[in-house]
């Protein structure tokens, strides 16, 4: 009998699918025919892998499931008979061993309890590499931070060795309490080997210095328009962190009101090595772009896309800021090598026209254009300074079609410059006869 014919003999018990491994290939334990080592590094580089799964196979994969503590290392606390009952967790816990820890503790509101569950995680908060933690209250905040803090007392001030990555989700804003600030560095403080924060921007209270000194990327995150973070407090936060490379922001507003709304906003924060950003705008990520010096900035991401869609009234309350930006960009940030812009549906026609014509981006190589109102006059004569930009990336635009991509590229033969590469996708104006001879022009294959 083949193996394939075996394993077509597989059948489902039981009220859920269950595979039944047949007697006759158990018994060929096929696994053996590896050293245990080899299979436990395999397993060990599946995605998403799943010990429970492996362990349903064979009798012998099992054993090598149970042997392997990096396979057990995830720990997701989501669902609320996990806070009832954390037996399973506790046996996940403890096939670890002492490998770090990745905990992701997400509490549904109906949890009332969570006693039994930190009480498990405190034996092992020195173990945690990567802590994910979303609450619904700031309550339910204030306990973890509180039990997290006791468990820095105990150890003695060194509660987490081996943190790398942090984040912090409130989906109710919080109000500004000196003592969760104080429970936060106790819990945290010190984490010699953090350097990815991800908090939200809802009056989380700000991070003492010494506890940011080691973080090169920074993500915040807020929650709908209808209360919008204050930008003076993500300016103090991004100015604390002097190592800063990767800063995100991800929000829903679209503008705030404040102060710093305004290109005239005085303040001036200087970031020396940051060197991606990519925040959503229009919104308080722009506006605090703004007021970022940032030299070595190399690739900046603007994100306009919002679950509500564009709306046509964000013309009228400041989003014409976002091309008086762009022109101001490279005084701020001369070194930009790639520019995304991503469903700027509000952009005025001739800002695009002045990207593929500028002469003050000049390192700038490669730009990334997605369902936008970009149209083919942003191509009518590209000009010797344009002749940089090595690759060019439109996605989703209605407006381009192919005889003004044509023009563009055939202008810059003209001018000398072969060295261009070109990816259409999902532009319907471009296809058929120009799909071919676009393909040809350029370095890189067309698509469709």
């Amino acid at each position: 009998m083949t193996l394939d014919t075996q394993l077509r003999e597989v059948t489902t018990r039981g009220r859920g699918p269950q595979w039944v491994v047949p007697s006759t290939l158990e018994r060929q334990q096929f696994s053996m025919a590896l050293p245990f080592e080899i299979w436990s590094h395999i397993f060990c580089q599946l995605p998403n892998t799943s010990p429970a799964k492996l362990i349903c196979v064979s009798r012998a994969w099992r054993n090598v499931v149970h042997a392997t503590p990096q396979l057990w290392t995830d720990v997701h606390i989501c669902h609320p008979r996990q806070f009832a009952d954390p037996d399973g967790l506790s046996l996940r816990v403890k096939n670890s061993g002492q490998c770090p820890l990745n905990v992701v503790l997400r509490v549904p509101l109906e949890v009332h309890g969570l006693g039994p569950t930190l009480e498990l995680l405190h034996g092992h908060a020195r173990r945690f590499r990567v802590l994910d933690i979303d609450v619904p209250v700031p309550d339910i905040l204030d306990t973890i931070l509180l039990s997290m803090a006791h468990c820095g007392v105990i150890s003695k001030g060194n509660p987490a060795p081996l943190l790398e990555e942090l984040t912090i989700d409130i989906d109710e804003e919080p109000i500004s309490s000196n003592t969760r600030q104080l429970h936060f560095e106790r819990a945290f403080y010190p984490a010699p080997r953090l350097w990815k924060l991800t908090i939200s921007a809802l009056r989380f209270p700000l991070p003492s210095s010494k506890f940011i000194s080691t973080i090169t990327a920074l993500t915040i995150t807020a929650g709908g328009d209808d209360a919008p973070p204050r930008v003076e407090w993500m300016l103090d936060t991004v100015e604390a962190i002097p190592r800063l490379k990767s800063l995100k922001y991800f929000g829903y507003e679209v503008y705030s009101y404040q102060p710093t709304s305004s290109l005239d906003f005085p303040r001036i924060v200087r970031l020396p090595n940051l060197e991606v950003a990519d925040v959503t705008a229009p919104g308080c990520g722009l506006e605090m772009l703004q007021c970022l010096e940032a030299p070595n900035l190399r690739f900046l991401r603007l994100d306009g896309e919002r679950e509500m869609g564009y709306r046509e009234e964000w013309i009228y309350d400041g989003v014409a800021e976002v091309s008086p930006f762009l022109r101001r960009l490279p005084q701020r940030a001369p070194s930009i090598q790639r520019l995304d812009l991503h469903h700027l549906q509000y952009l005025q026609a001739e800002t695009y026209v002045w990207l593929f014509n500028q002469t003050d981006f000049t390192h700038l190589e490669e730009v990334r254009i997605e369902g936008s109102n970009i149209a083919d006059s942003a191509f009518v004569q590209p000009s010797l300074h344009s002749l940089g930009l090595r690759r060019i990336e439109l996605r989703d635009c209605e407006l381009i079609t192919g005889s003004g991509l044509m023009a563009y590229i055939e202008a810059r033969q003209l001018l000398g410059n072969n060295d261009l590469q070109l990816l259409v996708s999902g532009c319907p104006g471009v296809g058929g006869e120009h799909l071919a001879q676009l393909s040809r022009w350029t370095a890189e294959e067309v698509n469709d």
